[in-house]
């Protein structure tokens, strides 16, 4: 079955998380300056602008709880601020589901869905992704939640969007904070 039968438009909520503002100080969650910015994402690489978003709080909470297990030191994380949750409403045209089986198979991807805990085969999938398809976003199982389908994070190809980023990012509102402690 070829690639561009799975690619799907999609339309639905997730979550961004941003430091808490300090006082005085704002953050737009729709300024996108940062993505890519970082050697340590696992679907992107240095430069290439990716947003990445979760299906919710708790994936996103859960996640970045991880890259301080993983990544960076633990006592990075009690420095850090509290984070702000916002909360989007987003319409895509295309996009595919990395958590889909027949897909994976597809892509000759195997050991699904432990093989995206390797960023290497993370990156160069979504770097194929990229480059040879129409593709906007990728659903990608959470690797918090690797043992559960339902958990997804949403891998935005920026690049892959008009410069109005609110023609795909809607109703942004406050979804409350989390901390890790």
């Amino acid at each position: 079955m070829p690639i561009s039968s799975f690619i799907v438009p999609w339309s639905g909520y997730a979550v961004r998380h941003l430091p808490e503002p300090k006082k005085g100080q704002t953050f737009d969650p729709l300024d996108f300056t940062w993505c890519g910015k970082s050697s340590e994402n696992r679907w992107n690489t240095l430069g290439e602008p990716t947003l990445y978003l979760a299906q919710e709080k708790d994936v996103a909470l859960a996640e970045y709880a991880r890259h301080f297990q993983i990544d960076r030191s633990p006592g990075l994380a009690k420095k850090t601020q509290r984070r702000k949750v916002y909360r989007f409403k987003i319409e895509l045209s295309y996009t595919l589901d990395l958590r889909n089986r027949a897909l994976c198979k597809a892509l000759s991807l195997t050991k699904f869905p432990g093989c995206f805990a390797d960023k290497k085969i993370a990156r160069s999938t979504a770097t194929f992704l990229r480059n040879t398809t129409s593709v906007q976003a990728i659903f990608v199982p959470s690797i918090a939640f690797l043992d559960d389908p339902d958990k997804w994070c949403l891998v935005v190809f920026l690049e892959k969007l008009e410069p109005n980023t609110k023609t795909f990012f809607k109703n942004c509102r406050t979804d409350g904070y989390f901390r890790i402690s």
